[in-house]
């Protein structure tokens, strides 16, 4: 919810109105992406806490951390763009985007998103975890032009 308030007021404060639409898009895009890792976060987190692993724990943690980081430049560059044609801020939606999708790889292949048993892996009386599903980033990208 701050990221929007952020970002409106931005648009009020450039008063571009072909900005106002793009940077509230990409705003918008930014805010579901922060939402997508939080729900990475918990679903590794309960896999995990099933199928414990630390060698793959802190791949995820790692890759949670980078796109965490790809999504606050992001957010940073909605508040400093000069435009809906800025190159950086078209380069940070890049990065996070791409940041975002190889989180989400790395989880489908290690089976955290269809909550799939490891062979032979470590198991604990926790809960088995739910599937979940996160969308590719060439879906969110789309929702961001």
């Amino acid at each position: 919810m701050r990221r929007l308030a952020l970002v409106a007021l931005c648009l009020a404060l450039t008063g571009c109105p072909a900005f106002w639409s793009a940077a509230a898009r990409i705003g918008q895009g930014a805010q579901l992406v922060g939402s997508l890792l939080d729900v990475a976060a918990a679903g590794s987190e309960a896999y995990y806490a099933r199928h414990p692993s630390q060698q793959e724990q802190a791949e995820v943690e790692q890759a949670l951390r980078l796109a965490r980081t790809a999504l606050a430049a992001l957010d940073a560059g909605v508040l400093a763009a000069d435009g809906a044609d800025d190159e950086d801020l078209a380069l940070r939606r890049s990065r996070a985007l791409e940041a975002y999708e190889q989180l989400r790889l790395l989880l489908d292949g290690l089976g955290v998103l269809d909550a799939r048993p490891p062979d032979g892996g470590a198991e604990t009386s926790a809960p088995l975890p739910e599937p979940f599903e996160l969308p590719a980033a060439n879906e969110i990208e789309s929702r961001m032009r």
